[in-house]
């Protein structure tokens, strides 16, 4: 439409280049990209610890006091409040079926591919590089166990806080706007309470 009723040069090929390269762009290749690897592991089952944490979650019923015990006592348990409280909605909305788990895990996986996206577009200075960054850090298998284990959603939780503390801490030293140091400083607090590999 702009190209019929223009009223200066508009180079459809370099708007159209420009499009499918930008930061939102490469957002959605990411997502894409994520979920082609890891969707035909929707239907695994639980394995391992899975069932650890389903026994005490089955032991536990979901309510604003044990939500508030989560955080004040470990109860012979992991402390990990966060953790506790995501696994009791979760089996409580849905219940065993685990396609409903590995989805939040391939989500939380790719939201932690975005975010070193963007955080290495601000180190690295170099978009092709960022790109390359997080493509890899999608399809190598160092952090495929965390995304297939169920119980290992802790450390995605952890992954995607303290990432989106230290983004949100570069934004506030860029713009110096206290509302991204607000969000720095709850993001890696939120981390400590999913797994203890935040601190």
């Amino acid at each position: 439409t702009l190209f019929l009723y223009k009223t200066w040069n508009i180079d459809i090929f370099k708007e159209f280049k420009k499009a499918i390269t930008s930061p939102f762009a490469i957002i959605i290749y990411l997502f894409i990209i994520t979920m082609a690897l890891y969707f035909s592991g929707a239907n695994y089952y639980f394995t391992g610890d899975d069932f650890t944490w389903f026994r005490w979650v089955a032991d536990s019923r979901p309510s604003l006091e044990t939500f508030i015990s989560d955080f004040t006592e470990a109860n012979g348990f992991f402390y990990r409040p966060g953790t506790k409280i995501y696994f009791s909605l979760m089996y409580s909305i849905f219940w065993l079926n685990q396609t409903a788990y590995h989805f939040i895990s391939f989500f939380l996986h790719f939201a932690v591919a975005a975010l070193i996206f963007l955080i290495s577009k601000r180190i690295l200075k170099n978009y092709f590089l960022s790109i390359i960054t997080a493509v890899l850090f999608v399809i190598l298998s160092g952090y495929q166990e965390a995304v297939f284990w169920i119980s290992s959603t802790g450390f995605l939780f952890n992954a995607f806080f303290a990432l989106l503390g230290l983004l949100s801490f570069i934004y506030w030293r860029e713009r110096g706007r206290k509302i991204y140091f607000a969000i720095s400083i709850i993001s890696v607090i939120l981390s400590l309470f999913f797994h203890e590999l935040g601190v």
